[in-house]
Protein backbone atom coordinates (compact mmCIF):
# COMPACT_ATOMS: atom_id res chain seq x y z
CA UNK A 1 0.00 0.00 0.00
CA UNK A 2 1.42 3.36 -1.09
CA UNK A 3 1.67 6.39 1.81
CA UNK A 4 1.63 6.29 5.58
CA UNK A 5 0.07 2.97 6.87
CA UNK A 6 -2.49 3.17 9.50
CA UNK A 7 -4.61 0.99 11.56
CA UNK A 8 -7.35 2.50 12.41
CA UNK A 9 -10.35 1.44 9.48
CA UNK A 10 -14.22 1.62 9.33
CA UNK A 11 -15.97 -1.12 7.31
CA UNK A 12 -18.78 -0.05 5.51
CA UNK A 13 -21.14 -2.76 4.87
CA UNK A 14 -24.11 -3.00 2.32
CA UNK A 15 -26.20 -5.67 4.45
CA UNK A 16 -27.28 -5.17 7.86
CA UNK A 17 -24.86 -7.89 9.45
CA UNK A 18 -23.56 -8.12 13.43
CA UNK A 19 -20.12 -9.77 14.11
CA UNK A 20 -21.68 -13.33 14.36
CA UNK A 21 -21.68 -13.21 10.43
CA UNK A 22 -18.24 -11.87 10.25
CA UNK A 23 -17.29 -14.41 12.85
CA UNK A 24 -18.96 -17.08 10.61
CA UNK A 25 -15.68 -16.57 7.97
CA UNK A 26 -13.37 -17.29 10.13
CA UNK A 27 -14.53 -19.60 12.84
CA UNK A 28 -12.80 -22.78 11.30
CA UNK A 29 -9.34 -20.89 11.39
CA UNK A 30 -9.65 -20.82 15.36
CA UNK A 31 -8.35 -18.56 18.02
CA UNK A 32 -11.24 -16.34 16.90
CA UNK A 33 -13.01 -14.48 19.93
CA UNK A 34 -16.45 -13.13 19.87
CA UNK A 35 -18.01 -11.21 22.66
CA UNK A 36 -21.59 -10.53 20.62
CA UNK A 37 -22.94 -8.75 24.10
CA UNK A 38 -20.35 -5.84 23.20
CA UNK A 39 -20.29 -6.33 18.81
CA UNK A 40 -16.65 -7.54 19.25
CA UNK A 41 -14.76 -9.69 16.91
CA UNK A 42 -11.35 -10.76 17.22
CA UNK A 43 -9.15 -12.33 14.80
CA UNK A 44 -5.56 -13.36 15.31
CA UNK A 45 -3.24 -12.79 12.56
CA UNK A 46 0.12 -12.77 14.15
CA UNK A 47 1.53 -14.54 17.37
CA UNK A 48 0.61 -11.92 19.44
CA UNK A 49 -1.57 -9.55 17.32
CA UNK A 50 -4.83 -9.65 16.15
CA UNK A 51 -7.12 -7.01 14.18
CA UNK A 52 -10.49 -6.35 16.05
CA UNK A 53 -13.63 -5.71 14.82
CA UNK A 54 -16.36 -4.07 16.64
CA UNK A 55 -19.93 -2.89 15.85
CA UNK A 56 -20.24 0.69 15.45
CA UNK A 57 -23.10 3.54 15.40
CA UNK A 58 -22.45 7.12 13.45
CA UNK A 59 -22.64 9.84 15.60
CA UNK A 60 -26.00 11.87 14.54
CA UNK A 61 -23.96 14.85 14.31
CA UNK A 62 -21.59 13.97 12.53
CA UNK A 63 -22.52 14.44 9.16
CA UNK A 64 -19.57 14.04 6.99
CA UNK A 65 -19.21 9.97 8.36
CA UNK A 66 -23.26 9.59 7.62
CA UNK A 67 -23.26 11.65 4.03
CA UNK A 68 -20.41 9.15 3.19
CA UNK A 69 -22.46 5.83 4.58
CA UNK A 70 -25.10 6.85 2.55
CA UNK A 71 -23.30 7.41 -0.64
CA UNK A 72 -21.89 4.27 -0.44
CA UNK A 73 -24.84 2.05 0.64
CA UNK A 74 -23.54 1.40 4.30
CA UNK A 75 -26.23 -0.68 6.31
CA UNK A 76 -23.49 -1.46 8.81
CA UNK A 77 -20.74 -0.27 10.12
CA UNK A 78 -17.24 -1.37 12.19
CA UNK A 79 -14.47 0.19 13.37
CA UNK A 80 -11.40 -1.98 12.70
CA UNK A 81 -8.45 -1.51 14.53
CA UNK A 82 -4.88 -3.47 14.12
CA UNK A 83 -0.83 -2.61 14.46
CA UNK A 84 0.07 -0.81 11.34
CA UNK A 85 2.97 -2.80 11.10
CA UNK A 86 0.31 -6.29 10.57
CA UNK A 87 -1.12 -4.45 7.50
CA UNK A 88 -0.13 -7.00 4.97
CA UNK A 89 -2.02 -9.62 7.21
CA UNK A 90 -4.64 -7.65 8.45
CA UNK A 91 -5.40 -6.86 4.63
CA UNK A 92 -5.98 -10.25 3.67
CA UNK A 93 -8.69 -10.60 6.58
CA UNK A 94 -10.12 -7.61 4.79
CA UNK A 95 -10.15 -8.81 1.98
CA UNK A 96 -11.96 -12.09 3.03
CA UNK A 97 -14.94 -9.97 4.62
CA UNK A 98 -15.43 -7.70 1.26
CA UNK A 99 -15.17 -10.82 -0.64
CA UNK A 100 -18.43 -12.42 1.30
CA UNK A 101 -20.40 -8.95 1.82
CA UNK A 102 -18.95 -6.42 -0.04
CA UNK A 103 -18.59 -2.95 0.53
CA UNK A 104 -16.07 -0.47 1.44
CA UNK A 105 -13.07 -0.56 3.84
CA UNK A 106 -11.76 3.26 4.53
CA UNK A 107 -8.92 4.74 6.89
CA UNK A 108 -10.56 6.35 9.72
CA UNK A 109 -9.38 9.57 8.84
CA UNK A 110 -10.89 13.14 7.40
CA UNK A 111 -10.69 12.11 3.84
CA UNK A 112 -11.59 8.05 4.27
CA UNK A 113 -8.48 7.41 2.83
CA UNK A 114 -6.86 4.87 2.38
CA UNK A 115 -9.30 3.21 0.87
CA UNK A 116 -9.97 -1.22 0.25
CA UNK A 117 -12.94 -2.14 -2.47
Amino acid sequence: MAGKVIGDWIYFCPEEITVRELYHIFEEQGNVEIWEEAGVLEIPIGEKSSIDVESAQIHPKDEITLQFAAEHGAKSVFIVTFVPEDYEKAEQIMKQILAKFGGLFCGDTEDFMPQLR
